[in-house]
Order: C-alpha cells, then sequence, then structure tokens
C-alpha cells in the first residue's frame, strides 16, 4: 500500500465575499503523478500558494509526512549581472559544478550553454535553469503551476520526458491538455469550493464527467415525466371527495421529486464570434522580409504567401523572433529592410501582451467590450461573448481599472476577435484561459472565415487550429511543408538526437579524464605544462576583455551620439557596424578560449 505524503483536510479560503475553498480535502500518496484543472479562479494557485507555505488558510490543515520534500518553480529571477549559467546554479545550490552540470543536461542545457551569461539565454533556457534549480535542491514532490505558459515546445517536451521518468510525485495545474495526457495519470478537479479526486488520467476523467452528466440528464428526464403524470392526476382528481386521499398522496410525492443540478457541465463554453466577410485570393506575401530592432536583424524570410481563410501557427523556439515577426505583420514594427503587403482592403486586429497592459480607460467590463469590439452588436450578443469568457452577473459592472492581468488579457482577447477582422493576429491567447475556453476558442476560430496568425504554447489549442505552420528557426522564416502533428514529431527527434550528441560527448569527455588520470595523475612535468597553458589561456582572456571594454566604450559613445544627432552621420554608422561585428567575433574567441580554460581545470583536479 503506497505511503500518503501529504493530507489536505478541511481546508477553507476565502476572498472577499468569494469563497474558493470550503472544507476541501485529498489525499495524495508518494509518487503520485496529479494533473489538477478547474475554471479559472476556482482557486488552484491559492491551494498551490498554501502547500507551499505562501499562504495561509483560514481553516483546516495541511499535514506533510516528515520525509516530504517539496519542490517549486520560482517564477522571480534572483540571477546576478552577467552571471553564467553553471556559476548561477552552484551559487544558490551551493553543490559542485559537475552535479549542476549534470541536472542542467537533463532539461537539455549542454556543456556550451551551461558556460553562458544567463541574460544571454532565451527564455526558454533560463526556464531550463529554473528547473534545473529545483532539482538540485533534490525534491521528491514537485509542484509545477503553469508550466506550459512559459515553456517553448523544445522545453516542454524535455519536461515532460524528464517527468515521464521521474521517481517522485508531482502536482501539475495546466490547460495543455496534451501536456496533462502525457505526464500525469490521475486529476483532480478544483470546482465550487471542493476538491475531486479521480484515479485516472484528464481524458478519462472527462468522459467519466460526461457518462455522470449523462445518467444525471436522464435521472432528471425520468422525475420530470413522473412530476408530469403526477400533477395531471392531482389537477384531474383534486376537486373529488372520492378522490382527494389519493390526490394528496400523489402530492406528498411530487414535494419528494427532486432534479439533479449539473454545475459545470462538460465541454459547456460556446463562442458564437460575430461573421466576417468570406473572400478568396492571398492575404499577405512576404518579400525578403527582415525583422528586427533598429538595425538588428533577428529573422528572416523569403518570398512567404499566405491564402486567405488559413490559421497559421508561429512556432519555434523562445528568442527566435516569433513576436517580433507578429507584430512586425501587425504593423507595430517596422521591417529592419525588406517588405510585406497585404490584399487591398484587408482590416487588422491584433492581440498581444502590449495591447492590454496599462489601460487606463474610465470603462466598465460592458463598455469597454462594446466599445472595442464590432458596432452594432446586439445586448444580449454582448453578454453572451461575455458570459462566455467567464464575465457574467456582477462581472460585467466591474471598472477595468480592477481587473486583473488575467481577466485583462481575457476581455482584451474578446473584443479583438470580435471585430469581425479580415486577419486576426493572436500573441499567445490562450495563456489565461481554462480548458473549456481554449477548446471553445479553437473550435470557434477553427470556423472562423478570416485568415489568423497566432503563436501559442498550448498545443491542444494548435493542434485544433493550425493547418498552415510558420517555422521561425536559427534566424529563418519558412513555411514548413508538413502537419502539426509532423512538427511536433520532428522537434522530438530532434531532442533526442540532441540528447545523444550530449551522452556522447560526456562520454568522450568522462574517457579522456579517466586516460589522463591514468597516465598524468604523478607526472610533475606534464601538470607544469597544464598549468603554463592554463596561465597562457587566462592572459588571452584578460587581452579580450580589455579589447572588448574599449569597443563597447565605443559603441555606447556612437550610441549617445546617434541619440542626440539631428543628422545622420553615415562614417559613424559604418564603424558602429564594424564595432559589432569585431564584439561579434571577439565573444567568440572569448568563449572558445574559456571552454578551453575550464577543460584545462578538469585536468588539474
Amino acid at each position: 500500500m503506497a505511503k500518503s505524503i501529504i493530507n489536505i483536510v478541511n481546508l477553507s479560503k476565502r476572498f472577499m465575499h468569494k469563497t474558493l475553498l470550503d472544507n476541501a480535502n485529498l489525499l495524495i500518496e508518494e509518487k503520485s503523478k496529479i494533473g489538477m484543472i478547474g475554471r479559472n479562479g476556482a482557486g488552484k494557485t491559492t491551494l498551490l500558494k498554501i502547500l507551499m507555505g505562501l499562504e495561509e488558510a483560514d481553516d483546516g490543515e495541511i499535514v506533510l509526512s516528515d520525509d516530504v520534500k517539496i519542490g517549486y518553480l520560482k517564477q522571480h529571477n534572483i540571477f546576478a549581472k552577467n552571471e553564467k549559467a553553471i556559476d548561477y546554479l552552484t551559487r544558490v545550490s551551493g553543490k559542485e559544478s559537475w552535479q549542476c552540470a549534470k541536472i542542467a543536461n537533463r532539461f537539455g542545457i549542454d556543456h556550451i550553454k551551461i558556460n553562458y551569461d544567463v541574460d544571454n539565454l532565451s527564455s526558454g533556457y533560463r526556464m531550463r535553469v529554473k528547473l534545473s534549480e529545483m532539482m538540485l535542491e533534490e525534491p521528491n514532490f514537485l509542484i509545477l503551476d503553469e508550466p506550459s505558459n512559459f515553456l517553448d515546445l523544445n522545453t516542454l517536451i524535455d519536461l515532460e520526458n524528464f517527468l515521464v521518468d521521474y521517481n517522485g510525485g508531482f502536482l501539475i495545474v495546466s490547460h495543455d491538455r496534451e501536456f496533462l495526457k502525457t505526464t500525469c495519470d490521475k486529476t483532480v478537479e478544483v470546482d465550487r469550493g471542493k476538491i475531486t479526486y479521480f484515479p485516472g488520467n484528464v481524458e478519462d476523467y472527462f468522459e467519466y464527467k460526461s457518462d455522470v452528466e449523462e445518467t444525471i440528464r436522464k435521472h432528471n428526464k425520468n422525475i420530470e415525466d413522473k412530476k408530469a403524470h403526477l400533477e395531471k392526476f392531482i389537477e384531474k382528481f383534486r376537486a373529488k371527495a372520492s378522490k382527494a386521499t389519493q390526490a394528496q398522496s400523489r402530492m406528498k410525492q411530487l414535494e419528494k421529486l427532486q432534479t439533479i443540478k449539473i454545475n459545470n457541465p462538460a465541454k459547456s463554453v460556446r463562442i458564437k464570434l460575430p461573421e466576417v466577410e468570406d473572400k478568396k485570393g492571398f492575404t499577405i506575401i512576404t518579400d525578403n522580409l527582415n525583422i528586427g530592432y533598429n538595425d538588428k536583424v533577428i529573422a528572416s524570410s523569403d518570398r512567404i504567401e499566405i491564402s486567405r481563410g488559413s490559421k497559421v501557427a508561429i512556432l519555434g523556439q523562445n528568442g527566435e523572433g516569433k513576436t517580433t515577426f507578429l507584430r512586425t505583420i501587425s504593423n507595430r514594427l517596422k521591417p529592419v529592410s525588406g517588405n510585406y503587403n497585404y490584399s487591398y482592403g484587408i482590416k487588422i486586429a491584433y492581440f498581444g501582451e502590449d495591447s492590454y497592459k496599462d489601460i487606463s480607460s474610465n470603462d466598465n467590463v460592458y463598455t469597454y467590450f462594446k466599445n472595442n469590439a464590432k458596432e452594432g452588436l446586439l445586448q444580449q450578443d454582448i453578454l453572451n461573448l461575455l458570459g462566455s469568457f467567464l464575465f457574467s452577473g456582477d462581472d460585467i459592472q466591474k471598472s477595468v481599472k480592477v481587473l486583473s492581468g488575467g481577466e485583462m488579457a481575457r476581455l482584451s482577447l474578446l473584443a479583438t476577435i470580435s471585430q469581425c477582422a479580415d486577419v486576426l493576429i493572436l500573441d499567445e491567447p490562450t495563456n489565461h484561459l481554462d480548458f473549456e475556453t481554449v477548446e471553445a476558442l479553437a473550435s470557434s476560430l477553427r470556423e472562423y472565415k478570416g485568415t489568423i496568425f497566432f503563436t501559442s504554447h498550448d498545443r491542444t489549442f494548435v493542434s485544433l487550429l493550425a493547418n498552415t505552420i510558420i517555422e521561425v528557426k536559427n534566424k529563418k522564416i519558412s513555411l514548413y511543408p508538413n502537419d502539426y502533428d509532423a512538427y511536433v514529431y520532428k522537434v522530438r527527434i530532434e531532442a533526442l538526437e540532441q540528447k545523444e550528441k550530449e551522452l556522447e560527448y560526456q562520454n568522450e569527455n568522462n574517457k579522456i579524464k579517466e586516460s589522463n588520470n591514468n597516465s598524468k595523475e604523478n607526472n610533475y612535468e606534464e601538470r607544469k605544462k597544464i598549468k603554463n597553458k592554463l596561465s597562457k589561456c587566462e592572459s588571452k582572456i584578460k587581452k579580450l576583455d580589455s579589447e572588448l571594454e574599449k569597443l563597447k566604450l565605443e559603441e555606447k559613445e556612437i550610441l549617445n551620439f546617434f541619440e542626440t544627432a539631428t543628422e545622420y552621420d553615415n562614417t559613424k554608422s559604418m564603424r558602429l557596424s564594424e564595432i559589432k561585428n569585431k564584439i561579434e567575433s571577439i565573444e567568440e574567441e572569448w568563449l572558445s578560449i574559456q571552454e578551453e580554460i575550464d577543460s584545462i581545470k578538469e585536468k588539474l583536479k
């Protein structure tokens, strides 16, 4: 029999007039792999914070076994400036560098990236560093709150592979059905203050829930039929003295007949978007488009032509330029060079983090949506749309100024997709939506007659919606020739190949170390040569550091000049380009020498 490690007993938590947890109970056994689901605002994150000791419950208690050690992803950054990933991990964990590198390798941080400055890593790799930090604490139970919101597909697949092989237990909150299906074999739902436990994965749970609902519906229909029959008898005979006793008996029977209420029925969300005109031809053509910021090119494309009605997923690792591409084709960012052209008369609507941050409107939820959606929507249509995005009752009178970031994101997204634009450009639209809303939105957008460009970390959403894929990878923007399933398969294969390469490198490195230990362990002259080589490498590093410092100072002076100059200076512009190339070249040389230094130091151990 499995040992219980966490016992949640009669837990209650209230905020203002809202009850999030009401005498909730849950028993978690060791090595349990649990997916937690529930609608937005149901109390999932609050429950996790109480479990982690970051918040206190109003009533009830959480009993932890003596040997449970909980690990969780820290959302805040404590990286020092110019700190290498390996140095950060050794600093926060207190472990040896080889131990840190070994754990980091499990999350796809190879022997090269482990020596990068954390600031120079993509957001996906910075999240891998945090995952490594969590595992260096040697927990036996993990808590992950919406990890897929922050991870690109490559990192998510690495995390999935790790969790599948993980020997401990974990509790994951996620709206990504594919992620939960792959990693979890048990399901917990937080709903109306209670916690429901199900000993199967999320797909089985939804099927079970659907079966229960169908049974309740049949029960309710049977009750309604009986009620109708009894009411008919009572109405017919209540005035007859000879039947009065029987009529009275039927009335008592009628009072006992009660239907069962179905709360949050499965797949209850329906989103009916306003109609958009169905048009033929092309939507957009890019021609030698270079995207980026100022003069720095992040990614480039040759000619890409997208036909009207396409549902285009923009895929690639974090930091490759997906958002930059969307902001460029939405006219929010100028191309570095090249161009793109929309078909004549195209209306564009854009949703991204920068479209709803720092909103200072005096509107309430209802008026904000009415003012930003398509003109002429009927009041009932507005209420239905708001309700499908979890704004109902008193919520629609809330000032937008008091909405949480997630609520404002949902409202802004709904307003964007309700504008009846020919082209919708959506950057991470699913981050603040629950299961039902994500899948209902995908279904609705699939029927949308306009063209959609979107990014999303939710694989279920991408799989349901995308019929065209643009990949942003290695500074190239290109059409991917196959479907999304093929793309995911390709990423999985690439992850396995990368892992095999790293294992080969580690094995080869270990052989070299072993050979060195056997043949040179007591060889003083050999160690002297190695130390001399180390000294020369360190001198080169100092020289390169000095050159970099001078170049970056000159670069800063030229940039300051351009900030205040009123006329263009071609000489300074050419010099700035020359400096950037030199800095890049020196940094590559610096990294190579530093890698050699690390290798030499390993030999001297």
